[in-house]
């Protein structure tokens, strides 16, 4: 072996000594931080592998649940559609109508058909189908088994249930009750519930009418322009120029503030303002004169309106209105006049009227040849105790005249100048009486003052003043008291003539009338002298009569009387039994049976409190025949 070759062999020991060594301390770490490096790397490597493959699990779980998810709600949308096209197949709303249809110009209270259409184009089945007609309160429909009344503007049908594809027809009738130029609707509202469905549908429709004419004409006339406070007249005229009768016509008046009622050619049936003509025939025609006077401010617009119709559940429906307007103006002239020193004085029968007129020349220039009248037409004046000064009194229209001849200032009435008039007039005793019309007497003074020199505007009337008093009657009560002791309607007992400590009984008997208004609140109310006891028998047996023992008094509650009781119709009666046992102080005396009677009512028509009075009343009761002189005075 060569030297090279151990040298070779020996380092190569050493180098392999120290190579070892070096690997179990030196470079130890170094190595094994190499390896835990590459270690590291493939774990990390691994790690990104594994997250990475980690992360598209999730993804694809996420985008498989989303995926199902869209599955599910197309799927969903699917069967909605589905369901929705199904129902919209068995339901359209647009495919349920209802219609009208008839005539839509109208004379008014002719009978009128409409034909009120409903149709179900589905295929599913309404439930509780509904159909309610509206109609205004002057269409009064006719009485049908097709529908019924829900309330006076809504008649109601029932339908009940209407299968697919079902059609169906209501004949509506009615009359319309209005003026000419009237619109109204007659409105259809059809409520429905689809099988498939739990809420409420409705179809509606709707049909309007003119109303061209009435069957019965009406006119209203009157002044187009009027002084303030003079007197005028409303004309009233109707006329059935329809083809059927009519009932229970009435006409009824609207006055406006500032008319003052006076009277009418026909009296009211209804305070002032309502006319009762009942059954209205064919071509039958009527006239009403409304008379008053009307007060205002100067070129104030009054307005009268008229209507005419029937009464329908207690509302007055109109056939047909008219109306005048009337203007107040100025005049140069006035006029006014007083009775008895009053402008609203109220008379009794028998009473004298004594008038004052006055005038005066309000204007800017004289006025020549001046004419006063004075108006008194009346029933119930005594036209035999007129007395006047000066002037004519015209038999015919009941005026009386006064020119410049009576009262010489009328010649010429200068700015500013007044004058006086006075005249008087009795009201009759005994007032007419001849039907149950004949009451609400007023006795209507309208005086007048003319001129040549007052202008007559174009297209007006000319303006004369006026002025109006209306003087309402009273009516007057009647009272009359009897007694007897041999009565047809309650027997009596004890002596006659009465003695001293023994009862002897009595009938007594009120009879009550009245005259020219009717009354209220009538009351007769009767004081027996404290000897006199009332036994509690009366007749009739249902007579409203009261005894108050501690009082010693009766009263008989009346009520209401119509106008003619007493005159027309017999007296009103009650009769009632006392009795009195005389006292030895009375012997040879008639002994008192009433202290005192007094009839009293309320007047209707004036308003007025009533009375009348009777006198006392004791056993000297000529009345009965039964009983003579000798049975008047107490016996011992």
């Amino acid at each position: 072996m060569s030297l090279s070759e151990i040298k070779n062999k020996l380092y190569k020991k050493e180098l392999d000594k120290n190579l070892t060594q070096h690997d179990e301390s030196e470079f130890d770490a170094r190595v094994d931080s190499v390896d835990e490096k590459k270690a590291m790397v493939a774990r990390v490597g691994d790690d990104w592998m594994a997250g990475e493959s980690y992360l598209n699990e999730k993804k694809k779980s996420a985008l498989k649940v989303l995926g199902i998810s869209l599955g599910v709600i197309i799927g969903i949308l699917a069967i909605l559609v589905a369901v929705y096209q199904i129902r919209k197949s068995a339901f359209n709303e647009s495919r349920v109508t209802v219609s009208i249809d008839g005539p839509m110009e109208v004379k008014s209270g002719k009978l009128l058909t409409y034909e009120i259409a409903y149709n179900n184009n589905n295929r599913g089945t309404l439930k509780n189908a509904v159909l309610r007609i509206n109609h205004p309160v002057s269409f009064k429909p006719e009485e049908s088994t097709q529908y019924r009344e829900e309330s006076p503007t809504v008649s109601l049908v029932d339908l009940g249930d209407l299968p697919g594809y079902a059609t169906g027809k209501i004949v509506f009738g009615g009359r319309v009750y209005a003026p000419k130029g009237t619109l109204m609707y007659i409105k259809n509202n059809f409520t429905y519930t689809p099988n498939n469905f739990n809420s409420q549908f409705s179809a509606n429709s709707q049909l309007g009418i003119n109303v061209i004419s009435s069957p019965i004409t009406f006119e209203v006339m009157g002044p187009q322009n009027l002084a303030n406070g003079d007197s005028l007249d409303y004309q009233i005229t109707y006329k059935n120029d329809g083809e059927d009768d009519f009932e229970n016509i009435r006409i009824k008046a609207d006055f406006q503030d500032g008319f003052t009622f006076s009277r009418a050619s026909t009296p009211p049936a209804e305070g002032n303002n309502t006319w009762y003509i009942g059954h209205l025939s064919v071509g039958e025609e009527g006239k009403i004169i409304i008379s008053g006077k009307l007060q205002g401010q100067e070129n104030s617009i009054k307005k009268f309106v008229a209507h005419i119709g029937t009464i329908n559940q207690d509302q007055f429906m109109s056939y047909n209105e008219e109306q005048i307007s009337t203007r107040i103006v100025a005049s140069p002239l006035t006029i006014a006049q007083t009775v008895n020193g009053m402008t609203d004085f109220v008379a009794n029968a028998g009473d004298e009227l004594k008038f004052e007129i006055q005038y005066k020349n309000n204007g800017d220039v004289g006025l020549r040849d001046v004419i006063v009248k004075e108006t008194l037409d009346s029933p119930i004046l005594d036209y035999g105790t007129l007395v006047m000064d000066g002037g004519s009194f015209n038999t015919d229209n009941k005026t009386i005249e006064w020119k410049a001849v009576d009262y010489p200032e009328l010649a010429n009435l200068a700015v500013g100048q007044t004058g006086k008039i006075q005249f008087s007039i009795k009201v009759k005793n005994i007032i007419p009486i001849q039907t149950s019309n004949d009451k609400n007497f007023v006795i209507s003074s309208i005086a007048k003052i003319d001129s040549p020199d007052v202008a007559t505007p174009i297209e007006m009337n000319k303006i004369i003043a006026g002025n109006k008093i209306d003087i309402k009657l009273k009516s007057k009560l009647i009272l009359a008291v009897t007694g007897y002791y041999t009565d047809s309607l309650i027997e009596n007992t004890g002596p006659i003539p009465p003695i001293i400590g023994e009862e002897t009984s009595y009938t007594m008997h009120l009879k009550i009338g009245n005259v020219s208004n009717d009354i209220t609140d009538a009351k007769v109310d009767v004081v027996l002298p404290t000897g006199a006891i009332a036994t509690g028998k009366i007749y009739p047996t249902d007579a409203k009569l009261d005894y108050n023992e501690r009082t010693n008094a009766l009263t008989w509650n009346v009520g209401n009387m119509k106008v003619g009781e007493g005159i027309l119709t017999p007296l009103r009666e009650v009769a009632f039994q006392i009795k009195i046992k005389p006292a030895p102080n009375q012997a040879g005396q008639v002994v008192d049976l009433i202290n005192s009677a007094i009839f009293s009512a309320k007047d209707s028509f004036t308003g007025q409190t009533l009375s009348a009075n009777s006198e006392s009343k004791n056993t000297m009761l000529r009345e009965d025949q039964t009983i003579s002189q000798l049975g008047w005075k107490v016996s011992e």
